[in-house]
C-alpha cells in the first residue's frame, strides 16, 4: 500500500476540489510498478497502462493498493485500487511491467 499526501497543487485548475487524473495515474502507475519490484527485485518499466477513474478524487490523501496478477518471463501484470482519505474507492487500474531479463515466471 502507497499513501500519497495531499497537497494543493494536486487539483484541477478549474478551481474544483477534485485531484486532476494524472495525479491518480501516476500513483496507479508507481503502486503497480512497485507491486511487481516486489516480485522480481528489478526495475519493471511500464508498457501499458489501464485506468478507469469510478469517481471524483476529492482533497484528502490517497491510499493505492497493488497487488501482482502475474509475473511472466517477458512480462508482469499487476491490478491497483485507489481509495480516497474516506475510504472509498475512486480508480482502478492494471499495468504492464516489462520483466527484469533472468526472473523465473511461475
Amino acid at each position: 500500500m502507497i499513501r500519497l499526501p495531499f497537497r494543493e497543487e494536486f487539483l484541477r485548475a478549474d478551481g474544483s476540489d477534485w485531484l486532476h487524473g494524472g495525479v491518480v495515474a501516476a500513483l496507479i502507475d508507481i503502486a503497480g510498478d512497485y507491486a511487481v519490484v516486489s516480485r522480481t527485485g528489478g526495475d519493471v518499466p511500464t508498457i501499458d497502462l489501464r485506468i478507469d477513474w469510478l469517481k471524483p478524487a476529492l482533497k484528502g490523501d490517497l491510499r493505492a493498493t497493488g497487488r501482482v496478477v502475474k509475473t511472466g518471463r517477458r512480462v508482469s501484470v499487476a491490478d491497483v485500487e485507489v481509495h480516497d482519505s474516506s475510504g472509498k474507492l475512486v480508480a482502478v487500474g492494471r499495468g504492464v511491467f516489462a520483466t527484469p531479463e533472468g526472473t523465473k515466471g511461475p
